[in-house]
């Protein structure tokens, strides 16, 4: 018993140090994503986080439909490391790593520590070779709660003196989670059903389920709690029912559909090999002859089932709602590329294989990365050049910058502005303050918001009159809007507000989509 124990030992300090090597290597073949520059929803997290920062209420002084956690991880993130991209981008930096090690842990109670291995190797490599548009989403900073909720509720289930803590952590990381988006409700729903399956049988229910829910009722009230103490709650709640309104345009068979239809062929480019491995894990595991711990991985069918729910309920399909299936997914590829290899080794050692495997993963993560931000980072091209290769639909990044360039010459930081059109990260670069609460146009457009909120924005803007506006062309957002007219299209029929444009403002320039209009003297 002892030199088994001896040999266990060894064995598992040999894997921590293999973990350690893959979280260093994934780590620094991700950092050039650092200088990739900010989306639109990256852009509206970082000027509710600034304006945290700065004592402003979300919802109440800046509005969004979306639970306020997002913006507090932006809040951190620029506290700690300046208000910059660079710091932002690096919550994924941050994040990543500690995700991949709690699917470490899981992956090597469903299979063993190999298995956690390639887990742990596989998230990074997905996940870090998403674009600019997908990293740093709300999405994919919630993977952080969701994976740590999953590995304590495993490990709850493993019994114990201290199963009853893990449960309570799972509970409190689902409420987190939670607080990022309404529809990870599922997500804990998935935790519950894989602790039943995986518990012993006979064991005690009420005392980890108990545990479990008072977990999540802590971080889930206690979120009511700091609404309610900055006056935000009923802002919240409000923000939360006109949201499922949106949400709801998607909910027919031809526009769900076509969101589908476009959106699974752009998953597809990115994640076909790991669909591909998810998909022949049964096969394999039969194929190998090997024990398949059903309940263990039909736990992760079920987290998987969940994160696919997760993305239908939002009925858009859009490329970051996928994000909550990928760490089932790499699980799952991680059964499927260990025993695959062991396999195909027919009992010669597999180091070998396994080897080129990882360096396959690791060039795949390399490829994905460093050709398209190496140029910039050698001073081969500028920034507005570099970011000019940053492109979603009408958006081109090079615009932002350009845009927030001209402005930092002609006012001072901390002044006001207001943006007619979706484009919120242009406040957060130029460090200028949106002028109203409401930090995009689709509220005012869409005829499920309130109209008040209309006569609302008006009023502020006479009072407030920022020395700029900003208005955008060829931003057509249905899916956003319920229209079919662009921002610039839409303010026509906006009497009040183009009103108070025209009496107050003239036309000074346009950058890329961008009117510029300058205040009258």
């Amino acid at each position: 018993m002892a030199l088994a124990a001896h040999f266990a030992s060894q064995s598992g300090r040999r894997s921590r140090r293999w973990l350690l090597l893959i979280l260093l290597l994934t780590t620094i073949l991700a950092l050039p994503t650092l200088t990739y520059p900010l989306g639109r929803d990256q852009g509206e997290f970082a000027t509710i986080g600034r304006g945290i920062l700065n004592g402003r209420v979300p919802y109440v002084e800046l509005w969004n439909p979306k639970p306020p956690a997002v913006f507090y991880v932006y809040a951190a993130a620029m506290a700690i490391l300046g208000q910059t991209t660079e710091a932002l981008r690096a919550i994924d930096i941050v994040f990543v790593p500690v995700i991949s090690a709690a699917l470490y842990g899981i992956g090597s109670r469903l299979a063993g520590r190999r298995t956690g291995l390639w887990a742990a190797l596989l998230l990074p490599v997905f996940y870090f070779t998403e674009t600019f548009w997908t990293l740093t989403q709300n999405d994919g900073i919630a993977l952080l709660p969701m994976a740590l909720a999953m590995y304590a509720m495993v490990r709850a289930a493993e019994g114990g003196q201290r199963a009853w803590l893990w449960a309570l952590a799972g509970g409190a990381l689902c409420g987190w989670a939670l607080w990022f988006k309404y529809p990870f409700i599922l997500f804990a729903g998935a935790v519950i059903v894989n602790y039943l399956l995986l518990r012993p049988r006979g064991s005690r229910l009420w005392k980890p389920l108990a545990a479990f829910l008072g977990g999540g009722l802590a971080t889930g009230l206690g979120g009511v709690g700091l609404m309610a103490a900055q006056g935000a709650l009923n802002a919240l709640i409000e923000s939360a029912l006109v949201t499922s309104q949106y949400t709801a345009l998607g909910f027919n068979l031809n526009d769900l559909g076509a969101a589908l239809g476009t959106y699974l062929g752009f998953r597809w480019s990115h994640w076909g090999a790991l669909f591909l491995l998810a998909l022949a894990w049964p096969v394999v595991w039969l194929a190998s002859g090997l024990p398949a711990r059903r309940r263990l991985w039909a736990g992760v069918w079920i987290w998987l089932l969940a994160g696919l729910a997760i993305m239908l309920v939002q009925a858009k399909g859009y490329d970051y709602h996928w994000l909550p299936m990928l760490p089932p997914l790499a699980l799952l590829g991680a059964g499927t590329l260990e025993r695959l290899l062991h396999f195909v080794a027919r009992g010669r050692p597999a180091y070998p294989l396994r080897a080129l495997a990882a360096g396959a993963l690791l060039a795949t993560l390399a490829g994905g990365v460093w050709p398209k931000t190496l140029p910039y980072l050698s001073g081969q091209e500028d920034r507005v050049a570099y970011y000019s290769r940053f492109q979603a639909g009408e958006f081109v990044a090079d615009e932002s910058l350009l845009v927030s360039q001209y402005l930092q010459e002609r006012v001072a930081p901390g002044d006001s502005l207001f943006i007619w059109g979706f484009r919120p990260e242009v406040y957060y670069m130029s460090r200028l303050n949106p002028a109203t609460r409401f930090i995009f146009q689709f509220p005012l457009v869409g005829t499920w918001y309130p109209q008040a909120w209309r006569e609302e924005t008006v009023e502020v803007l006479w009072a407030a009159m920022p020395p700029y506006t900003l208005v955008l062309q060829v931003d057509y957002m249905p899916w956003v809007t319920g229209r079919h007219e662009d921002s610039n299209e839409l303010l026509q029929e906006y009497t009040e507000l183009n009103n108070w444009l025209i009496a107050n403002y003239v036309r000074e320039t346009q950058i890329g989509n961008f009117f510029v209009w300058r205040r009258k003297s």
